[in-house]
């Protein structure tokens, strides 16, 4: 299969029938991760401390399993699906979708694909593959909690994520544990012009935190591109080698020129023979190309088969060798299986379902005193139970056990309230197995007999007969192996078919599932009680965060079309003495635990309307991973008790000035004061007798840690002036290194004459960016260097007052 092409002339014209042809596309091949790497230095650099640490365990792992061979028996793999969505693009599946595509992908892995018989043409067909091999959902986290093995997790990153991998950080399980399958809506767009539906990471290459494949969930749903990524995440590479004529490292997959768009069982053979212009081996194989190999890009319909020599290589990574183990061979270890629940015959746990709620579409859980509350809990539609019923608990010692969802209810007076929820639901849980005796047939409520066609294979005849098949004969060809060519043989090749019988022990369980969140209500005042001049807060009490501020997150919490199986980790705002801009305390967001969507704190009423021009002032220091930063900070406010859906903004911080400290691949600190900003923020609204405060750290990506400390309300010029007494100008850059363009951020020069300009390592003047006066606290130039050489250069500024700051920026190509 290390073969050249005809001519540069054939070359040309299927190289333009190729490009006409393509549409969707795969995203692994040998270097795609590397590439990745190479457009996203800093995400994957953040990821080392976890690589690290997942290969240690791993190899943990490894050394205390009792290494057998499978010696013919199935292999069980667990799985975790997480799926990643949100209410603007979609994206959700059903649990039984995704029960179906599982089918589907056992099935073709197991050469028993439902289109087997009729669309794969006899000469491939006696190279037919059958692996062995069962991927079945998780029954038990890396906890070993119960769990359904689906995580749903409500993030925009369903759309178009950037890098490719960043969904992977949003909810990943330990990869030598579990095969990873995350999906999204949709994948940002191919520089060619194709379309991504997937892509894999091979088990040779990438990061143990990275590894599993991601695919549309318009895929995951059709089974298909889920084939064909499991095949490269186990080891196999497309059948053309990624070049014209290449090579997969496969013997009995022919030769292929490229890849196949619309090719079917009508086509065959495909590309034989030198009147096709295909691979010089292609005159002297009369089966042609296998287009009906899943590893191909034929449509779903089209492909319905790996070959034994695939099935040989997947098998080395599911094994390995006497001296090495496989790559992925401790996932279907025996003490694997145990600790995630999946073997043959094993009653599932119950209770997998948790219990969640938040304030229905429309509404607000900050209201004013008389003002109607209305809350929901997990509705049923992605769930595997049935609720029966509701409790709540409304913190002030009344509860509603109706069942009611949603429910309405107003509160008589005045506070923060924490809201607990009960849910009683019945669960229906199976286990199957080839063996009735496997399964506790005593405590089911009813066992389902499926009965099924499986297809066999073999050259011997009466080795189907013994086994009772009905069997028929054809005439198959035999594959050189040192060339891929196929050729008749003097024998016949037999095919039969047996009846399979699977038992599946059906159990139903009635459940409780309980939540309680602290200070979720907050009832306020229609006029506020705190009438001061001035408020300061500087949270050296770490009460403070508690007492005057309300902490709201609702990050991975929208159960508008959640099941009970929400993922946990969204973290919020916590107390800290870790740093400060004054006194020795901050509230802090942990970037790395920040799960995606809006964390909030939302201040007390304040009674504003005897000051002349109220204004609120504070500082945040923060850092990004990488530099392509997502997150924003919101400030808004309030003049109706919150009860507004889109609280009037103040200010938006872009996700390059939230992140004002740099870069730090480590958990971020800052360092001293050069490493704050502060900002002073006022509005004509806010000279009301009832004004409530908000900021709200919109999370999309995985980030470092975000600061903010000094809080203070008063009036705008004693905060303006307190702001220029402790300013700190800074120069900052995103995303360095840049590749072509660039955003430089300076911050504490408002109202000053400025001189930004580039220079290169010799100190010459190349490029005068900007000169002016800043009319803003913070300032951003976009700069374009794409007629720029790659290499080190220095950003400099000059103030007025003879402030000098510079900054290292790296181009590259």
């Amino acid at each position: 299969m290390r073969l050249k092409c005809l001519s540069l002339f054939i070359f040309l014209l299927l190289f333009c029938q190729f490009l006409f042809a393509q549409q969707h596309v795969c995203g692994t091949h040998i270097g795609s991760f590397d590439k990745e790497k190479s457009l996203y230095p800093d995400f994957y650099e953040s990821l080392e401390e976890l690589n690290i640490e997942l290969e240690q365990k791993h190899k943990q792992a490894l050394s205390k399993i009792n290494r057998v061979k499978s010696n013919g028996e199935k292999k069980i793999i667990p799985v975790v699906v997480h799926v990643i969505y949100d209410d603007e693009h979609g994206g959700n599946i059903s649990n039984e979708a995704i029960q179906e595509a599982l089918d589907i992908l056992n099935d073709n892995f197991n050469g028993q694909a439902s289109n087997f018989l009729s669309k794969t043409p006899d000469v491939f067909a006696n190279v037919r593959g059958d692996l062995n091999v069962e991927f079945r959902l998780a029954k038990l986290d890396p906890k070993g909690n119960p769990t359904t093995g689906i995580n749903r997790v409500f993030s925009s990153l369903t759309y178009e994520p950037e890098p490719r991998n960043a969904v992977k950080a949003l909810s990943y399980w330990n990869s030598f544990e579990y095969f990873n399958i995350w999906t999204v809506r949709k994948f940002a767009p191919q520089s060619d012009g194709n379309t991504l539906l997937g892509f894999a990471q091979f088990p040779w290459s990438g990061s143990m935190s990275t590894d599993g494949v991601v695919l549309l969930s318009s895929q995951m749903e059709s089974g298909g591109t889920l084939t064909h990524e499991t095949g490269h995440w186990l080891g196999l590479r497309h059948t053309w080698g990624d070049a014209d004529c290449g090579d997969d490292d496969i013997q009995d997959t022919p030769p292929a020129y490229g890849p196949n768009w619309g090719v079917d069982i009508s086509d065959f053979p495909y590309h034989a023979g030198i009147q096709n212009f295909g691979c010089i081996v292609d005159t002297l194989n009369p089966a042609g190309e296998m287009f009906v190999n899943y590893m191909d890009y034929s449509d779903d319909e089209d492909v319905t088969m790996f070959t034994k020599d695939q099935v040989k290589k997947m098998n080395e990574t599911l094994e390995g060798t006497e001296d090495e183990f496989g790559y992925r061979e401790y996932l279907w270890s025996s003490e694997n299986i145990d600790s995630t629940g999946v073997g043959d015959g094993i009653r599932p746990p119950i209770c997998t379902q948790r219990a969640d709620f938040t304030f229905s579409a429309g509404t607000s859980p900050n209201v004013c005193l008389g003002e109607m509350i209305y809350l929901k809990g997990n509705k049923n539609q992605f769930g595997n139970g049935n609720i029966d019923s509701y409790t709540w608990n409304f913190g002030n010692g009344e509860t509603d056990n109706t069942g009611s969802n949603p429910i309405f209810y107003t509160y008589p007076e005045v506070g923060n309230y924490d809201v607990s929820l009960d849910i009683v639901y019945s669960e229906v849980t199976e286990a199957r197995s080839s063996s009735l005796s496997d399964l506790d047939i005593d405590n089911a409520t009813q066992i389902i007999t499926e009965v099924r066609d499986l297809i066999v294979q073999s050259h011997l005849k009466q080795e189907l007969i013994d086994m009772g098949a009905e069997i028929s004969s054809i005439q198959p060809y035999q594959i050189d192996h040192e060339f891929g060519v196929y050729f008749s043989p003097s024998f016949h090749f037999w095919r039969g078919v047996l009846k399979d019988t699977i038992y599946i022990a059906q159990y139903t369980n009635t459940c409780t599932a309980s939540v309680t969140k602290e200070g979720f209500i907050r009832i306020s005042p229609t006029s506020a009680n705190n009438t001061s001049s001035s408020y300061s807060y500087s949270f050296e009490d770490p009460t403070e965060l508690d007492a005057d501020w309300n902490v709201v997150s609702d990050a991975q919490n929208d159960m508008l079309t959640w099941g009970f199986n929400t993922n946990s980790n969204s973290t919020s705002w916590e107390h800290t003495f870790a740093a400060s801009i004054d006194g020795d305390a901050s509230i802090k967001i942990d970037g790395f635990e920040a799960g995606a969507g809006s964390h909030e704190i939302i201040s007390q009423s304040y009674d504003l309307s005897d000051l002349s021009d109220p204004a609120i002032k504070f500082s945040w220091s923060a850092a990004a991973v990488n530099t392509n930063p997502l997150n924003e900070l919101r400030v808004s406010y309030s003049v109706n008790c919150g009860e507004e859906i889109n609280w009037p903004t103040l200010a938006i911080l872009s996700p390059n000035e939230v992140a004002n400290a740099g870069l730090y691949s480590t958990p971020f600190k800052p360092k001293g004061a050069s490493e704050w900003n502060s900002l002073v923020l006022t509005k004509s609204q806010l000279k009301d007798n009832n004004v409530i405060f908000k900021f709200e750290y919109i999370v999309n990506d995985v980030s470092n840690n975000l600061y903010i400390d000094d809080i203070q309300i008063g009036e705008e010029a004693v905060l303006s002036k307190m702001l220029m007494n402790s300013a700190t100008p800074t120069l900052s850059l995103f995303p360095n290194p840049a590749k072509e363009k660039t955003t430089i951020s300076i911050s504490d020069f408002q109202a000053k004459k400025v001189n930004v300009s580039l220079f290169n390592i010799l100190g010459d003047n190349v490029i005068n960016l900007y000169d002016g006066t800043i009319s803003n606290n913070i300032h951003n130039i976009t700069a374009d260097f794409s007629s720029l050489h790659p290499g080190i250069y220095f950003i400099k500024l000059t103030s007025e007052d003879n402030i000098n700051l510079t900054n290292k920026l790296i181009l590259t190509r």
